[in-house]
């Protein structure tokens, strides 16, 4: 259909409903708007091929699977309009309120959902604030009318019980009711519009008393966090590339102040100008000054260069928030309140004064768009929040890269064509309010910007390093009082303190050198509410603490050393019971996955949370080495504060180090096996298993093969046990040798799988259950069910990111009867 036929409806230049273009993303995007137009109805809209498929529901949605409720098909709306809340004025198409009622995803059950949707019949499950679960829209008549029925699953209720549209009638993004919209967006006549224009903040917010003006207020900061908040609870707003800027408006007087109350209202006339036409007597906002780049970015270097030359530039004030409004101090108000007001205020605003909106929830959403979209990041608040001077966890700052302030305190001198200076070196005060080197920067300067700040160097030269310890190398390097800031995008912190892959986004003149402080990211610890109980009971806030979270172990990925620990908090309860108590052999990563080196011994500089077991370097000799194993989860967890991305247990339990309780046949392909010859090998082991009445199981390992367990009761010695794997290999080989060899040997392999047995002799270990690999995306070796195992269930399928999810999907685990197993190998009757 398209969104013409949406278009021909409607004027523009008197809705304030969007135009809107036809999207090629296709994110799912699920919305209902309440619509108090001619009758109450709910407009029901589902994102297909870049537009959102309409229909009208007059009753609304129902839980209960025995009440059809019906959907009038109505015209395509553009995406924007899923984001949509205000009023529809009076003599235009679908004039009334319109209420942002529910928003979230819809996830299709159908193969083809486009082709579903022409037949009549769309089959999909909601995660929304309100909906959850399976829903139907069903054809019936003609094109225009259908049923919305819920499906009958553990959503489902009775409509005797539970009426959604009677117990949930407000507004996910503003938590306004229908009438109160109206009131707010002040849109219904002209009329109503002067008269909400005039209104007082003790008319729109509750009962204030009139305050005096406070003058320059100190903003509120943002605590940097690694991921956005969950919650309909929580704003999420873009973060923009540009100077903060608190406005100031009293008795005709404006003034522009920035976050440390230096004047900058002769720098920004344009947006002086733009604040008169407000005509406001008395008034504070705090906002954003940015300048767009030809893609429509903020882009910081771009401000700074021109601000100075240029003050009447087209500069962009974003305004986020309301302060205080005409004798009423508004700072005791909830966020959403206060935005509500400044939206109201800023009315017919759109060329230098913006009002920067907000969804509410969705946070993680909002973030990796603005990721795909190269903006900065997002700003998370705290919907019901005061407005609080400094820094505060009800405002929260997720960026894409890595992004802060950093004093300049030297540089070096240039080499071949380069002008001016090579590179900048950089620091941080530290808790003794010392300067700590963090390293240099030399990429990211223009030509003018490399002139401006060596000019600015020359006036504060100094003879004193003024970091606190000697820098190696840092011979003929010029010393410069610790006087200017520059912001500094990077990938992430070093173990030793020093940015990775820094690059110069421009100087910070509002930034006091004094306050840079190396920003450290807390982690925001939310899972997933249908995660089962074993994979969320362990996910305790900074239940564990480890040094450098931010440091990169897998750079393609981005993933962290947080992440890491993350992931086994969330999976600890399936893992321990295959490493507890045996000892390890470690692999360890001291940057990231492409640098390793194996650990196997108990050092000086072992954590205490680890413990060690003496073992004979060979059996039967005298002499012992310290080997390390682990009894409890914090030994666990200190195995990521040790930088170790795989954990390779041996085949026996510390008490009984001699008797192995589990063998494994590692499946080693040649290069030209393929997944299919791997699969059916696994299947084909488990066949000759099963002749000596032995109960296997099947891992993925993360790496390009397959594992075969078999737990066994702990009564042979490891000699005994390794001739059972080596005559078993050696057997499948004899029967298959174009398929198979036991021979270790790469050239014997090339279009047969070896059949490694060498992991059943002593000292030898093969990668647990659940360790992460040391290998590109973070995949994980995954015990899987025999049932599984196919030629679609490749063996990296699993990552750290992604296992968590199929845990809280299983409903039971596909090793539960690993270990109520007591089998033997028999080997008096085998061998």
């Amino acid at each position: 259909m398209g969104i013409e036929p949406y278009r021909k409806k409607r004027n523009f230049n008197k809705t304030p409903e969007p135009s809107g273009v036809v999207s090629s993303e296709n994110d799912h995007l699920f919305v209902i708007q309440k619509h108090a137009a001619s009758h109450l109805h709910y407009d029901f809209r589902l994102e297909l091929n870049g537009v959102l498929l309409s229909w009208a529901v007059p009753k609304g949605p129902c839980f209960d699977p025995s009440v059809k409720r019906l959907a009038m098909h109505v015209e395509d709306h553009p995406l924007e309009y899923g984001y949509f809340e205000g009023v529809i004025p009076k003599g235009q198409y679908g004039a009334g309120n319109v209420m942002l009622w529910d928003q979230g995803i819809w996830k299709p059950l159908d193969t083809d959902p486009e082709k579903a949707y022409r037949s009549g019949h769309l089959r999909f499950e909601l995660e929304a604030k309100k909906l959850k679960g399976r829903w139907d829209l069903v054809r019936f008549k003609d094109e225009a009318h259908w049923f919305l029925i819920k499906f009958k699953d553990k959503f489902a209720r009775k409509l005797q019980e539970y009426d959604v549209t009677e117990e949930e009638p407000d507004s996910v993004m503003t938590n306004l009711s229908i009438d109160e919209i109206g009131e707010q967006y002040g849109k219904s006549s002209e009329s109503n519009k002067k008269k909400l224009k005039n209104k007082h903040p003790l008319e729109l917010s509750n009962h204030l008393s009139v305050s005096p003006f406070p003058g320059f207020v100190a903003p509120q900061l943002a605590t940097l966090v690694d991921k956005a908040p969950e919650g309909s609870d929580w704003a999420h707003e873009i973060k923009f590339d540009g100077y903060r800027i608190i406005a100031l408006i009293h008795n005709d007087h404006i003034h522009l102040k920035s976050r440390n109350n230096i004047d900058w209202t002769n720098d920004l006339v344009s947006v002086v100008d733009a604040l008169k036409e407000l005509t406001l007597s008395q008034a504070i906002f705090d906002g954003e000054v940015v300048l767009l780049d030809a893609h429509g970015k903020s882009d910081f270097q771009l401000l700074q260069n021109t601000i100075k030359a240029n003050t009447k530039a087209p500069f962009i004030y974003y305004l986020f928030d309301i302060l205080y409004y005409d004798q009423f101090d508004l700072r005791a108000l909830p966020l959403l309140k206060r935005k509500a007001i400044l939206k109201n205020i800023l009315e017919g605003q759109e060329k230098t004064l913006r009002f920067s909106d907000h969804i509410i929830g969705e946070g993680d959403f909002l973030f990796h768009r603005a990721c795909e979209l190269g903006l900065e990041g997002i700003i998370s608040k705290q919907i019901d929040s005061p407005y609080l001077s400094g820094r505060s966890k009800r405002w929260l700052k997720i960026k894409s890269l890595l992004r802060q302030e950093f004093v300049i305190c030297g540089y070096s001198v240039p080499t071949g064509s380069r002008k001016y200076f090579r590179a900048l070196y950089l620091g941080v005060y530290n808790e003794q309010g010392k300067l700590d080197y963090t390293g240099n920067v030399g990429t990211g300067f223009s030509a003018s910007s490399l002139k401006d700040i060596f000019s600015r160097l020359q006036k504060i030269l100094t003879q004193q390093n003024p970091f606190n310890k000697k820098i190696p190398g840092s011979q003929g390097v010029v010393w410069v009082q610790p006087k200017l800031v520059a912001e500094i995008e990077f990938t992430h912190w070093t173990e030793g303190g020093h940015l990775r892959h820094p690059s110069f986004k421009g100087l910070r003149l509002d930034k006091k050198p004094e306050e840079v402080l190396r920003e450290q990211k807390i982690v925001v610890v939310a899972q997933d509410k249908k995660m089962k109980k074993e994979a969320t009971q362990n996910a305790k806030a900074h239940s564990f603490k480890i040094t450098h979270p931010d440091k990169v172990f897998y750079p393609e990925d981005g993933i962290t050393k947080k992440d890491l620990l993350n992931y086994y908090e969330c999976v600890c309860n399936y893992i321990m019971p295959f490493i507890n108590n045996r000892p390890l052999s470690l692999l360890r990563c001291p940057e990231n996955w492409h640098e390793v080196f194996f650990q196997r011994h108990y050092t000086d500089s072992t954590p205490k949370t680890l413990k060690a077991i003496s073992i004979e370097a060979k059996e039967g000799k005298e002499e012992k080495e310290p080997y390390v194993y682990l009894d409890t989860k914090e030994g666990l967890f200190s195995l990521v504060q040790m930088n170790v991305l795989e954990i390779h247990p041996w085949g026996s339990l510390v008490h009984h180090i001699e008797k192995p309780d589990f063998i494994v046949f590692d499946l080693d392909p040649g290069p030209s096996v393929t997944w299919v010859g791997i699969v059916k090998a696994a299947f084909e082991i488990r066949k000759y298993l099963d002749e000596f009445k032995l109960t296997s199981f099947v891992k993925t390992t993360g790496g390009k093969g397959l594992h075969v367990v078999v737990p066994i009761e702990p009564e042979y010695n490891w000699d005994e046990v390794k001739n059972f794997t080596q005559v078993f290999a050696e057997f499948m080989a004899q029967v298959n040798p174009d398929k198979y060899t036991s021979t270790m040997a790469k050239a014997k392999r090339n279009s047969r799988i070896f059949i490694d047995f060498l992991r059943n002799q002593r000292g030898a270990t093969a990668i647990g259950p659940y360790s992460s690999r040391a290998r590109i995306h973070a995949p994980v070796a995954v015990p899987i069910h025999w049932d599984e195992l196919s030629k679609e269930k490749r063996d990296t399928e699993f990552t750290i990111k992604t296992l968590p999810k199929r845990l809280a999907s299983l409903k039971t685990d596909p090793w539960e009867d690993y270990w109520k197993i007591k089998q033997s190998l028999r080997l008096n009757s085998i061998l």
